[in-house]
């Protein structure tokens, strides 16, 4: 055989051998390639090689827009970065989506039209094919209808109704069926690819969830055709997802408030112990319950929980995360709780309405036993919003979609464990409760059976909405709880065929700080935001710390300050303002306890680098924002797109120009949080933005002059 032919391979495009120059040099462009075909780069099979070139057209991309671009474009670029004052990956996304590849010119074109039609564009046949889907990238209102595999979803999208099949790993590992999102896309021969995260659009009652996008569109001022709205969306794609959060904390708002959640107790004096220890001991609603140490240390000795016995068929029911109020049944409800002590009772209860009626029942039950002393009420859903509620502009939000407010009925139910498990009881109440499911009325469905509506054509189109939003549900409990719900056979009794699909897998087991699946939806990183700031700023005047470097200084700042107190006070004063404005640059993407960690490894870092003598060191803290936002892209790209991930981190944390610095505090941060139960640590998310901004930290520290 000759050396040629050795080089040949089949083509089944062509349906003859050609040579890996030819292949390369056509394949997605004059080569309409197969999606089995090993050779082409955008193919399901080859996903991480799809990556590899996204990050070099990524690279490519900001540099050519460094050469290309007049002045006014530089400035608006950066100026889009500049304004993301907390925003998440998604906004920022965007605005990087419109800049390159849907801003026209005088002529008509994008920047990444323009670069194409370049004959020295200096892009590869493959780069060339993958610009080309990149050029298409618009905004999708994505239903999701099926979870394929670990990196494929199919579904809709609902602005136009087109199928999407979306091959994202990030997508894929973080969304249930029926659920619905606003992201970008851009097509590929073969599939659609997500870019830059997603964001959930809330639910509102009796409103479509594109409907819910077209009403903040129309309230902002946007057009009503469809081709041009969509183009608006995309200009305005920043506005439109403040908008959403807007209408999700409006709603929040409003559902608190509506709730009758008044946690009040009463006291009495104990007039006649005997007798009312003996009408306590009988009563066939009260049944005994242990007291907690504060209730001892109050003088409590006994504890009673009162049970309400309705019916059977209508026992305690709590409302599932429904526009309406279908209920599922957790057990028993409970009306209240009795705490008696040798000289005092309390009675007490989670709303107002149950603890009249706890209240009512009890002096029923105690007359000349007991004495009122006096009453507390306490309104957790108002403390709630005071603790929680973030601000929101009203103006944004469209008054359609406040209209009917959720309403939670506050109840609370005693629910047996199973096997001492509280998954295995959880499941085991939710397959109770689906059992009788199809034969019990509700609200949404006009007070019929969703049996009887399946057989209704004027109530089938709601059924399969309320059918939707179950589906979601139970498949969110799949993936966060892990509990084996599905609902096939269910839907096969109603009749809703075209709702049945393979549930996800079940929830993901303790394991690696940086397991895939545990990503948020922001995995995937936005196209020419990740080369920002490379090859801008200044360079690091202070060499790489080698470990004996490490070793003296942590020495040396363990010495100086021995308490935490201290080392705070005295970063403060070499870098003012650095920790409030770490805070402030965090404060969308990580929760109090997450602000602990990172607090701790800005200490570290700081005091490694600090100087010993001479005035505060004023850190550039534009700059350190630009990074940020650059090294949590970059970090999330590989970890989406790259295997084994643990060599990927490795890589990430090696590049920079202090990587003992940075491996150190890697290791101080898993180590510290490996100690803590999984529940206490930070999300995988919160972990990659608290390394990020230490990273960034790190290099604005190395540019101080010793």
């Amino acid at each position: 055989m000759s050396k040629s032919k050795k080089h040949l391979r089949d083509c089944p495009a062509l349906a003859r051998p050609i040579t890996s120059a030819e292949c390369g040099a056509g394949r997605g462009s004059t080569h309409a390639c197969p999606a089995d075909c090993p050779f082409f780069p955008f193919t399901p099979d080859n996903y991480d090689l799809h990556g590899e070139i996204e990050s070099r057209v990524i690279q490519k991309t900001y540099q050519r827009a460094t050469r290309t671009m007049t002045p006014a474009e530089r400035d608006r670029q950066l100026r889009a970065l500049d304004e993301q004052e907390g925003d998440d990956i998604l906004v920022n996304h965007a605005r990087f989506a419109w800049l390159y590849h849907w801003e026209r010119d005088a002529g008509g074109l994008s920047f990444g039209e323009r670069w194409l039609a370049d004959p020295a564009c200096g892009l590869s046949n493959d780069e060339r094919v993958l610009l080309t889907g990149m050029n298409r990238s618009r905004p999708v209102v994505f239903e999701v209808h099926r979870i394929l595999d670990e990196q494929t979803t199919e579904g809709v999208d609902l602005l136009d109704g087109q199928t999407l099949r979306i091959v994202d790993r990030s997508t894929a590992s973080s969304v249930a069926r029926y659920s619905t999102l606003l992201f970008w896309c851009y097509p590929m021969p073969h599939y659609e690819r997500s870019s830059g995260g997603g964001l959930f659009i809330p639910e509102v009652q009796e409103v479509a969830p594109e409907t819910v996008v077209r009403e903040i569109i129309r309230h902002l001022g946007g057009p009503s055709d469809p081709v041009a709205e969509r183009a608006w969306l995309a200009q305005n794609f920043a506005l439109t997802c403040k908008a959403l959060a807007a209408v999700k904390s409006a709603r929040w708002q409003d559902t608190m408030q509506a709730i009758d959640a008044r946690y009040s107790k009463t006291d009495y004096r104990v007039l006649k112990s005997a007798r009312l220890a003996a009408l306590l001991e009988k009563h066939p609603d009260l049944e005994p319950e242990s007291v907690s140490d504060d209730e001892a240390v109050e003088g409590f000795a006994e504890g009673y929980v009162w049970l309400e016995h309705p019916p059977k068929e209508k026992a305690g029911q709590l409302a599932l995360p429904l526009p309406t109020d279908p209920k599922v049944a957790l057990g028993e409800t409970v009306l209240g709780r009795v705490l008696l002590g040798r000289d005092r009772v309390r009675i007490e209860a989670m709303s107002a309405a149950r603890h009249q009626d706890l209240r009512a029942r009890f002096e029923r039950l105690t007359p000349g036993c007991v004495e009122f002393l006096g009453e507390r009420s306490d309104d957790l859903a108002a403390q709630t919003l005071d603790r929680q509620m973030t601000g929101f502009d009203p103006a944004l939000v469209p008054p359609r979609l406040r209209e009917n407010p959720q309403r939670i009925h506050f109840a609370s139910q005693r629910v047996l464990p199973v096997e001492d498990s509280a998954e295995a009881t959880l499941l085991a109440t939710f397959q109770r409760q689906y059992a009788t499911f199809l034969d019990e009325p509700t609200p949404w469905l006009n007070h019929s059976t969703p049996r009887a509506a399946a057989q209704d054509p004027a109530l089938r189109p709601r059924l399969v909405s309320l059918m939707k939003t179950h589906i979601c549900g139970c498949d969110t409990h799949r993936r966060t709880e892990g509990l084996d719900l599905d609902l096939n056979p269910l839907l096969a009794e109603l009749g809703l065929h075209e709702l049945i699909s393979e549930p996800p897998p079940l929830g993901i087991a303790d394991g690696d700080e940086f397991e895939e699946e545990d990503l948020d939806d922001d995995d995937d990183v936005p196209g020419a935001l990740t080369a920002l700031g490379t090859g801008l700023d200044p360079q690091p005047s202070i060499p790489a710390l080698s470990a004996r470097d490490m070793d003296r200084r942590i020495e040396a700042m363990q010495r100086d300050f021995p308490t935490h107190d201290a080392a705070e006070a005295a970063l403060q004063t070499s870098f003012p303002g650095l920790l409030e404005f770490a805070l402030e640059a965090t404060r969308t993407a990580l929760n109090d306890t997450d602000c602990t960690f990172l607090k701790l490894l800005i200490l570290r870092a700081g005091h490694l680098f600090r100087p010993d003598i001479g005035p505060p060191s004023v850190l550039n803290h534009e700059r350190i924002a630009r990074g940020f936002v650059f090294e949590f892209a970059t970090v999330s790209a590989l970890l989406g797109k790259e295997n084994p991930r643990h060599d990927a981190m490795e890589r990430w944390l090696a590049d920079g120009p202090q990587p003992v610095v940075l491996q150190d505090l890697a290791g101080v941060l898993i180590e510290t949080t490996g100690k803590l139960r999984r529940k206490q640590r930070p999300s995988d998310q919160a972990t990659l933005v608290i390394l990020a901004f230490a990273k960034a930290l790190v290099a604005e520290l190395s540019r101080i002059r010793e």
